[in-house]
């Protein structure tokens, strides 16, 4: 059965802006009607994160319980280059991971996101201590990764020789799309990129080739005929923000899949979201009995600013889109 929440991450403008406190946005969600699951993201939302505060789990967890709340997800975050001089060792990745692991445990979070720089060997190390804690370990599959990606394929080797429960996939219906988000490509106008690059724009991304060759290509030719360096940097987001990978992959995943990051970015008149086949993503869900929350994750905040969205509004339409379709295959 497919359950509703979001993550806290779309509302990112009204975050930095200062407008909510986590008490207040909490209570923001319960109110919008937006719930029940609610994702968090630990390094942005938990002052002190990997570390909490005395009383914070209990406060925490009372606080949820006080608006019908369920807690879902804790992203956690791997900064394989958090050092200056060198990457992360395999033992550093593994203690950081850990350390989040115990915070989703005590907030009372069943899943952790991970992320590909979770190597094979650190996931193989924490599995174990995922199963005895009760967590399910998801590996986010957004853009530009998919099922089927050169990065992928080796976890879901590492997955199938482990064969523990623990392991499984948050894929990111930002993976799939099949237009660009006609937000972004309003703000690139506005950035100075003429009509004709905007074209040539989206041919480049429906091409063939690896995304940052793509955008290679694009980037010079288009620089050589005079566009804004500004805007063409800035138009690097469509080939590292919106995958182009095909959706019938996510059936190779199907019995790992432990959480869904429903990705939106904008919406037409009729409520459709016009970047994403969601009837067909939802459909696959549906399919594949899935069982679980799809956690609602407007990303328009990667380009437009405090002003001129409201995230709480644009999740529930996505919200209400979900629900259209669900009803739909019902009747």
């Amino acid at each position: 059965m497919i359950k509703q929440g979001l993550t806290l991450y779309s509302a990112t403008n009204e975050w930095v802006t200062g407008k909510y406190n986590l008490e207040s946005i909490v209570a923001k969600v319960a109110e919008a009607g937006i719930g029940p699951g609610v994702e968090v993201v630990g390094y942005q939302s938990l002052r002190g994160f990997p570390e909490l505060t005395p009383g914070f789990a209990d406060w925490w967890q009372n606080l949820l319980a006080r608006y019908e709340l369920v807690p879902t997800c804790l992203a956690s975050n791997i900064d394989v280059a958090l050092r200056s001089d060198r990457l992360l060792t395999d033992d550093e990745m593994t203690e950081s991971l850990t350390r989040q692991m115990k915070v989703a445990k005590e907030l009372g979070f069943g899943i952790v996101r991970t992320q590909i720089g979770a190597s094979p060997v650190v996931l193989e190390r924490v599995a174990p201590l995922a199963e005895d804690w009760g967590l399910k370990l998801g590996m986010e599959l957004h853009a530009p990764e998919g099922p089927r990606t050169a990065a992928i394929l080796p976890v879901r080797d590492l997955y199938e020789r482990v064969d523990s429960p623990a392991l499984g996939f948050i894929p990111d219906f930002s993976a799939t799309m099949r237009e660009i988000p006609t937000g972004l490509l309003d703000t690139l106008r506005a950035a100075g990129l003429e009509e004709r690059f905007i074209v040539s724009l989206d041919e480049a991304w429906k091409g063939e080739g690896a995304p940052f060759e793509r955008y290679g290509r694009w980037a010079g030719a288009t620089e050589a005929a005079g566009a804004p360096k500004k805007a063409i940097q800035a138009a690097m987001l469509v080939f590292t923000m919106f995958g182009r990978e095909p959706i019938e992959s996510w059936y190779d995943i199907a019995d790992r899949i432990v959480h869904v990051h429903g990705k939106c970015y904008g919406f037409d008149e009729a409520g459709d979201e016009p970047s994403i086949d969601y009837p067909a993503l939802i459909g696959i869900l549906e399919d594949i009995g899935y069982d679980g929350y799809i956690s609602t994750e407007w990303e328009g905040h990667s380009y437009l600013g405090p002003d001129e969205a409201d995230s709480f509004a644009e999740v529930a339409k996505q919200q209400a889109l979900v629900r259209r379709i669900v009803g739909a295959r019902v009747g």
